[in-house]
Parts: structure tokens; sequence; C-alpha cells
């Protein structure tokens, strides 16, 4: 009896599986592309803002509007990517404001082309990491709050 009543145990536990039920397959965001250190930038391709990931070579990357400012670099310029930042463009301060963050920078703002605030905007929103709204001030001038107009 001990016999069977053992094989009995032991064909349910064979039928009854390991213990983990079954479930819906689990969604997660998608996997990251390109170089581990990279900077996003928007550069200007047909005279739209377009997303560039640009390798970086050091851990401690500069800022990413500063990057920008400096405009393309050679494999960027032979992909045809533009700026209208004009150069020397710097970041003076971000600092936190109750609808995102305000980015301070070293030139009157109020000058700025549309597209270069695109630029600036939508690069300063992917060095921040989300979809915080951009207020850029500069040169006694403030535009914003303003918001990418590209998805990120």
């Amino acid at each position: 009896m001990r016999k069977i009543w053992f094989s009995a145990f032991l064909l349910v536990s064979v039928v009854a599986g390991c213990g983990v039920r079954p479930s819906a397959v689990i969604t997660g965001a998608p996997a990251p592309a390109g170089p581990a250190n990279a900077a996003v930038l928007y550069f200007l391709s047909g005279g739209q803002p377009v997303r560039v990931l640009r390798p970086l070579a050091d851990e401690s990357p500069p800022v990413s509007l500063d990057l920008l400012a400096a405009g393309p670099d050679e494999s960027e310029r032979e992909r045809q990517y533009t700026t209208e930042v004009p150069s020397g463009t710097t970041v003076l301060d971000q600092t936190p404001a109750p609808n995102g963050v305000t980015v301070t920078l070293s030139i009157d703002v109020a000058g700025l082309s549309a597209r270069a605030v695109d630029q600036i905007v939508c690069t300063a929103r992917d060095s921040l990491g989300g979809s915080a709204q951009i207020t850029l001030r500069g040169g006694g001038s403030v535009r914003g709050p303003l918001s990418c107009p590209l998805p990120g």
C-alpha cells in the first residue's frame, strides 16, 4: 500500500509542476540603443530638429547644451547636421521651477530663432531625463515654459 501511495504522490507532484503559476506577459520599456556613455543632442537636418546620439569618451560628460552650442562634430557634419544655436552659448545655471526647469544661458534668448529654441529645449529635456517644461532665461529675456515638440 505504501508503494502505491508513494507512486500516486509522485505522479501528482510531477503533474502539478514546480508550483510556479503562469502569468501574463510582463512588458517593459524598450532596450536602450546607442553607446552606453552618450549625450543626446538635437541638431537640424533639412531644417528640422533631429535626435542625435554623440558618443562620449570620458565618464563625466560635459553639459549637453554646451556640446550643442559647440555645433556638430566632423562625423555629424558629414551627415549634414547643422545648428542654429549661436556658437559660444553656455549654460550659466539650471534651476528647478514649479513647472519644470529654468535654464539660464549666456546669450539673450529673445534673439534665438524658433529652431534654435527647439534644439535647446529638446536637448535640455533629454539631458534632464524626462518631459519637464523648460524656461529659457538670458540677456534679460525669458522664453517659456516650453515643451519639446518632438517625442523623446
